[in-house]
């Protein structure tokens, strides 16, 4: 059978379980964003409001610029300054998920992004979103399936693991509730 399991890296992994939110913010859990900036943490929020990653030191990916690294390479802050993006490390990438299967499979056509919620194709609503790959020199715009940010196939096994950098930006003031991060894949 196949299982999807998501974690927001730090100290120790927080899972996400599917009733809890990847939590933007702005320095602390629940703090706001400024408008057109992009998040100071990143957080595993719970269905009742709790910060379930409180205990962990959760890393955080935060955009700086989409070309302003060394040959043109995307900038990301992870907290002690600016580096350049695909010099992240596996456990420097804010999202890990694993995906395993009782047999050994492969996984081709992977792809990650946000959207509204509920319709795949269409982008989330007052939010910039952007994604990367570990070992990515370059952030995607990664807004509806149209635009998604392409993961790396994977040979033959049956687990596998996914390092995912993340970064939000609201467009606008107030809560965004239209805004959801989405994985897929085949199998064989």
């Amino acid at each position: 059978m196949a299982t999807f399991i998501w974690y927001l890296q730090g100290t120790s992994p927080t899972t996400i379980d599917a009733t809890d939110y990847v939590q933007f913010a702005g320095g602390t859990f629940g703090s706001a964003i400024i408008v057109g900036a992009y998040q100071d943490s990143t957080h595993v929020e719970s269905s009742v409001g709790a910060d379930d990653s409180s205990g962990n030191t959760p890393k955080n990916n935060k955009f700086i610029s989409q070309s302003g690294g060394t040959g043109g390479d995307s900038q990301v802050d992870l907290g002690a300054g600016t580096v350049d993006l695909d010099t992240i490390t596996d456990a420097g990438c804010a999202l890990k998920i694993n995906f395993s299967h009782g047999t050994s499979v492969v996984t081709t056509g992977h792809i990650f992004y946000a959207y509204d919620g509920t319709t795949t194709t269409a982008v989330p609503t007052g939010v910039t979103f952007q994604a990367a790959e570990k070992g990515d020199p370059n952030w995607t715009n990664a807004e509806g399936s149209a635009a998604a940010l392409t993961i790396t196939d994977e040979a033959t096994g049956t687990s596998h693991d996914y390092y995912i950098a993340v970064s939000a930006s609201p467009e606008s003031v107030g809560l965004k509730t239209a805004f959801k991060l989405r994985d897929e894949l085949t199998y064989s």
